[in-house]
């Protein structure tokens, strides 16, 4: 194959690679799949998943099969005898100190708990984060549904403008009325802008809570309108109870605190420090002597017993007792807070697609055929038109409001409700 061929051939990878990754592909993204990516990329969540790994490293450091190294200490000195001259004479001493009265099993088993606790606090900021990206993401979906609306409407006011220019010019018109339609037009232009830059703005809001870069294209794909589930109270209050993170958290903490009292007081026992030393001894008629010994230390505990370790601790004992009710109040608030916003929101959907929603694209058809046709001017046009779009704005809002409830609902239960 010459140079030549293979610089075109070359060329013609470049091209095909080229097309089958486009730089500014859109991604279509579903709220499960933003949930996912959160959890994986979010980097707040990031940050605090490491205080796992610093309570995994204590429970690393209480497995140790002895937590105090061993001591080696060495000595040697020169003695000048007046008969024998110079001699040298050294001593070497081990030493290690050692745990008692079951000291080990109480520190790792205070550490599990510190550990446990600390991925229970994690999986309620999963808790939370996966809230924050639902709302944010029903919250983009709802203004991009606002957003189309907004377009439609401006396509009405075109069509409306372009039929009061052509009523003016056959003379059945005013121009006041021509100019209205112009104005009532270059407003919607506007409304439209406005509703574009509130959606660009809820897709950087939703970047940022999935770490993804600002420039990167989504796509949202997704309904409003779901087939919401009958709850009850009693069960979402039952079900907060068992599955809320935080309450676990707190209920972990008063164990830890328990095991870390436990092991204060296993702690005023003094570990014993052993001795072994070897030494050597040339003065002396005999000559050079070896001396092999050992011994035993054990601080007596007279003054510090542990005592302000012990209060302390016992304050924190009745502070995460405390703070386990307090919790548990909080859940009972927000769930029953949740619940009724979650009901509220449900019947004012259900109220307009019961008796508003139908009658709203069939009145927009009536007033604009009526309007071409002479029957209504544009005055009256416009006031039901007016009328027309904020029920319909109002109902793309009551969606996003229950989705909003529903997924404080699911928040505030610590799951599906």
């Amino acid at each position: 194959m010459t140079r030549k061929q293979l610089r075109y051939l070359f060329l013609v990878l470049l091209l095909l690679s080229l097309g089958s990754h486009p730089v500014d592909a859109v991604e279509s993204l579903t709220v499960e799949q933003a949930v996912k990516t959160a959890l994986e990329r979010n980097p707040d969540l990031l940050a605090i998943r490491q205080e796992v790994e610093v309570a995994r490293g204590r429970e690393v450091r209480s497995r140790l099969f002895n937590r105090f190294n061993p001591s080696l200490n060495g000595q040697a000195w020169n003695r000048n005898n007046p008969g024998s001259g110079n001699e040298s004479d050294f001593q070497v001493t081990l030493s290690q100190e050692v745990e008692v009265a079951g000291q080990r099993g109480l520190r790792r088993e205070a550490a599990t708990r510190s550990v446990t606790r600390v991925e229970a606090q994690v999986k309620d900021r999963e808790r939370v984060i996966t809230g924050q990206v639902t709302r944010a993401f029903f919250q983009a979906l709802t203004l991009k549904k606002r957003l189309e609306l907004r377009k439609e409407i401006e396509k009405l006011n075109l069509r409306i403008r372009n039929a009061s220019k052509a009523r003016f010019k056959a003379g059945v018109a005013p121009i006041m009325e021509s100019n209205l339609a112009e104005i009532r037009y270059g407003q919607s232009r506007k409304e439209t802008f406005v509703a574009e830059a509130l959606f660009q703005n809820a897709l950087v809001d939703l970047r940022r809570l999935l770490g993804w870069e600002p420039d990167r294209s989504i796509e949202l794909s997704g309904q409003l309108r779901n087939s919401p589930k009958a709850v009850l109270l009693p069960d979402l209050l039952q079900s907060a109870q068992a599955q809320r993170p935080d309450l676990i958290a707190a209920k972990r903490e008063v164990a830890r605190v328990k095991a870390a009292m436990d092991l204060t007081r296993r702690l005023i026992v003094p570990n014993p420090t052993f001795q072994g030393f070897y030494q050597t001894e040339t003065e002396g008629p005999e000559g050079a002597s070896k001396i092999v010994g050992g011994g035993v230390s054990i601080p007596l505990p007279l003054f510090d017993r542990k005592q302000g370790e012990l209060v302390t601790q016992g304050g924190e004992l009745n502070r995460s007792r405390h703070q386990v009710v307090a919790v548990t109040r909080n859940i009972e608030r927000e769930v029953e807070t949740a619940f009724q916003a979650y009901q509220a929101a449900l019947q004012s959907v259900e109220v307009f697609e019961a008796e508003v929603l139908d009658r709203i694209d069939e009145n927009f058809r009536f007033i604009e055929i009526s309007y071409r046709e002479g029957k209504i001017g544009l005055l009256q046009l416009i006031v039901v038109q007016d009328d027309l779009i904020t029920a319909q704005l109002s109902y793309v809002d009551s969606l996003g409001q229950f989705r909003a409830a529903e997924t404080n609902l699911a928040q505030a239960v610590g799951g599906q409700p």
